[in-house]
């Protein structure tokens, strides 16, 4: 069994691909497996794919019909064998190093459930803030998932990302949600994640290359109708995580009155940031 199974979503991925598993085979440590999940390309995705596998056995494709992002990282969740899983958009790149920093922290702290790491943004839109999607407190320092996401929900900050963590395997079986939504999926299951984690710890380490302008990104995909439809995923994906959220075992009345009251202050936050049209349209839906 592999210390890392580090899972790649793919469809139509062909102008980033390579470069991707470029950065994932030049780790400086060796003990992973790389799963790719095609999910029904029809460009040269599965060529490029294929090419790596050749060379390298660590790297193994699976290819299915079309079924969208949360179904496939389903599948290549169930396809992998690793300790710990990661996740790699095919349009992203990781660091040399983050694998090896990785398992320092495991050895340091007695295999924590969840490691988070931080992140560069490439292509970052100008006028936000570059680090909204990291967090540089209580590095190093092993704390309960409760505490490391009550730390985390923070207003303007970002945290439901899948990219950003290495996880036991283990804790996805508790707590397996895979939503069909189209986007937002993240948002519905990365908390139950944190949540349910007894240990978790933060590394300073940026390790993730997150390019934020991608023609094959869903949400960078214009016109008013795909807003509209990306604004009910997030409103489901909220409504979502709170159900499953009072679900779990380890959480008190005061960790559920917590969650509520932040998921009730993103769904705000999202409204706000509608076009007027649309927040006419969609008031009751998010109140």
């Amino acid at each position: 069994m592999p210390m890392f199974s580090i899972v790649v979503p793919a469809y139509n991925a062909e102008r980033t691909l390579r470069e991707c598993l470029e950065s994932i085979v030049a780790q400086t440590f060796t003990d992973f497996e790389v799963i790719i999940v095609n999910d029904g390309s029809t460009d040269k995705t599965v060529e490029i794919a294929t090419n790596f596998s050749k060379k390298d056995p660590r790297i193994k494709l699976f290819s299915f019909l079309n079924s969208g992002v949360s179904e496939t990282r389903r599948r290549g969740l169930s396809l992998s064998s690793g300790e710990y899983i990661i996740q790699v958009d095919s349009d992203d790149s990781i660091n040399k190093d983050l694998l090896s920093r990785i398992k320092a922290a495991i050895n340091s702290f007695d295999s924590p459930d969840l490691i988070r790491f931080q992140c560069e943004l490439i292509d970052d839109n100008p006028n936000k803030d570059h680090q909204r999607y990291n967090c540089n407190s209580m590095l190093y320092r092993q704390m309960s998932g409760m505490e490391a996401l009550k730390l985390w929900s923070k207003p303007g900050k970002k945290y439901a990302l899948y990219w950003l963590y290495a996880v036991k395997k283990e804790v996805f079986s508790d707590v397996l949600l895979f939503p069909p939504l189209r986007c937002y999926e993240d948002v519905a299951l990365i908390p139950l994640l944190i949540a349910k984690s007894r240990t978790v710890v933060t590394i300073g380490y940026v390790g993730y290359n997150y390019q934020y302008v991608s023609k094959s990104s869903l949400t960078n995909t214009g016109g008013i109708d795909s807003e509209r439809k990306r604004a009910q995923d997030f409103v489901d994906a909220c409504h979502l995580a709170v159900e499953h959220f009072m679900k779990l075992a380890n959480i008190t009345t005061s960790d559920l009155a917590f969650f509520v009251n932040d998921f009730n202050m993103r769904l705000e936050d999202k409204f706000q940031s509608l076009p007027p049209e649309l927040q006419d349209e969609m008031y009751d839906l998010f109140h």
